[in-house]
């Protein structure tokens, strides 16, 4: 749900909600990064289970992402639109995917990777069209960016361009898995430290220890 007062729109972590003053600021870019091996989605379902959402999955196929949606989250009354997309049928006509969004709505795009390897023009094309949407809407992109080596193509632009960038990373510790948040860039804020997540039941985070 919105934040009315702070005028943010959940992330579906309350911790993380905190620690951004109340949730993202509507119009802002976010790119997740992460590695592919990295337990990343969760973040995308909790925050698309949080808010209206219109979730663009460059990978899988929409009913796979439906489930794995209602698979990690209680419960939701967020309208979720979840649509199969072609990477460069995007970039063709970003339009045709970006209009009509809902105002304080997130728009998801799992993962960027096939826009990135696109065309330079045509993907800035794609990140100038989904800025005005954001703006237009007072809405928050989610973008998905796996990393990978060699890096992507095209993803300077996406970290230039993003208002926020968060990191996740894993670690083995004690024989455990540990995977923790962290925000490294926050345009009009202060980037902050660790945070630990856990998936039981969703996402939950705590500080870093």
């Amino acid at each position: 749900m919105t934040d009315e007062r702070a005028g943010g729109l959940s992330t579906g972590v309350s911790l993380l909600d905190r620690a951004l003053g109340g949730g993202v600021p509507p119009r802002h870019l976010v790119a997740l990064t992460a590695a592919p091996r990295a337990q990343s989605e969760p973040l995308l379902y909790a925050m698309a289970a949080a808010n209206p959402t219109r979730y663009l999955s460059a990978l899988r196929p929409a009913a796979e992402v439906e489930d794995a949606i209602r698979a990690s989250v209680d419960t939701t009354d967020a309208a979720i639109d979840v649509r199969a997309v072609n990477g460069d049928a995007v970039l063709s006509n970003p339009t045709e995917f970006l209009e009509g969004l809902d105002q304080h709505s997130v728009v998801v795009v799992d993962p960027t990777t096939e826009l990135e390897q696109g065309d330079r023009e045509r993907y800035r094309a794609f990140l100038d069209t989904c800025k005005r949407a954001l703006r237009t809407t007072d809405s928050v992109g989610l973008l998905h960016c796996h990393e990978n080596t060699p890096s992507v193509l095209r993803r300077d632009m996406t970290l230039a361009r993003a208002d926020q960038v968060w990191d996740v990373r894993v670690d083995a510790v004690d024989g455990q898995i540990e995977t923790c948040l962290g925000v490294t860039k926050c345009r009009g804020g202060t980037p902050f430290g660790l945070l630990d997540l856990s998936f039981d039941g969703g996402v939950s985070a705590e500080p870093h220890q």
